[in-house]
């Protein structure tokens, strides 16, 4: 074997394995990803409320997107004192079997109210800093099936601020 058919031969091989990796990180970020989190609609002195924003961040729509609470006790650990029958089906309903977000754009979000939590703490839907668990179902453009998996940690905090402090607007007299 000459110098020039070894180098050659390396090169082919090193093509070929530089094509095998672009196909399979091509693949792997073809997809949707689809991401939940609690963010602030609005906070004041006394309450803050929230939405539930589903988010798609990969490169393709995903379909038929359901988001799934496996885990009721730490569910209904993370409710305040303030959660009641009418609150619960208004606030979870976006964690019924029936609720299913039919299309995402990637890029796109959609989200809906989420419940509050109030400076005084019998009031509260959510206890506040409270965490649970969901995994959300979901399809791709072309039929293939995701999990999250671990699945998506929920944290009912201000997200305007990761501390909870934040500036406020100054009075002048």
């Amino acid at each position: 074997m000459t110098a020039e058919l070894a180098v050659s031969v390396v090169a082919l091989l090193v093509s070929i394995l530089a094509l095998g990796l672009s196909i399979f990180f091509w693949l792997r970020q073809f997809r949707p990803i689809v991401t939940a989190m609690v963010q602030t609609h609005d906070a004041g002195n006394e309450a803050i409320a929230y939405n539930l924003v589903v988010l798609n961040s990969g490169s393709i729509p995903a379909k038929n997107i359901r988001l799934i609470v496996r885990d009721q006790a730490a569910l209904e650990a993370a409710l305040g004192s303030g959660a009641d029958v009418e609150t619960r089906r208004l606030w979870l309903a976006c964690f019924e079997p029936s609720t299913v977000i039919r299309l995402l754009q990637n890029g796109a979000q959609t989200k809906c109210s989420f419940g509050l939590t109030h400076r005084i703490p019998r009031n509260s839907f959510w206890k506040p800093q409270a965490e649970f668990p969901i995994q959300l179902e979901y399809e791709g453009w072309f039929g293939e099936k995701y999990r999250s998996d671990p699945p998506n940690v929920l944290q009912i905090a201000d997200s305007d601020s990761f501390t909870g402090g934040m500036w406020g607007p100054v009075k002048r007299e």
